[in-house]
């Protein structure tokens, strides 16, 4: 049982470091695209503002949901690798709406306004929630296979 929380707490840890990567490179401005006399962030700087926010909802909530995904869909074992596939990746869809959701409450405390915004918000949480599952079937498929 610890290994496996250690398992999921090391995908936990990757997938902060890929996604935050990628948010990064996403928001960052190049040095020759920047207006003269305005503060911009520094790729790193974006990373690591990217990592406090959303490094604890992987770790905490990755490992949570995904204990809770696989005791649900023990009630699936009969159904296809694709049946599995998909109703899990579906569970982690809305394992990522409703950490999003909680995240977003925690934030603005309690007063979320529901705009295009919030809608990309949801949008990334679901692609976060959706890059944990992934590379947690990459650990599984690894350790079958070593």
């Amino acid at each position: 049982m610890v290994s496996e929380i250690v398992k999921r707490i090391l995908v936990g840890v990757i997938a902060t470091f890929i996604f935050c990567v990628a948010l990064a490179i996403f928001a960052y401005t190049p040095v020759s695209n920047r207006e003269p006399n305005t503060a911009y962030t520094s790729l790193t700087g974006l990373f690591i503002i990217y990592a406090i926010y959303s490094g604890p909802v992987f770790i905490i909530a990755g490992v949570i949901w995904s204990f809770v995904i696989d005791k649900i869909s023990v009630k699936h074992e009969n159904y296809s690798r694709g049946k599995k596939y998909l109703s899990k990746s579906l569970c982690y869809i809305l394992a990522g709406i409703v950490s999003t959701l909680i995240f977003l409450f925690i934030i603005t405390t309690g007063d979320i306004s529901y705009n295009s915004d919030t809608f990309v918000i949801l949008a990334v949480g679901i692609i976060a929630s959706l890059l944990y599952y992934h590379l947690h079937l990459i650990g599984q498929y690894l350790a079958s296979h070593s």
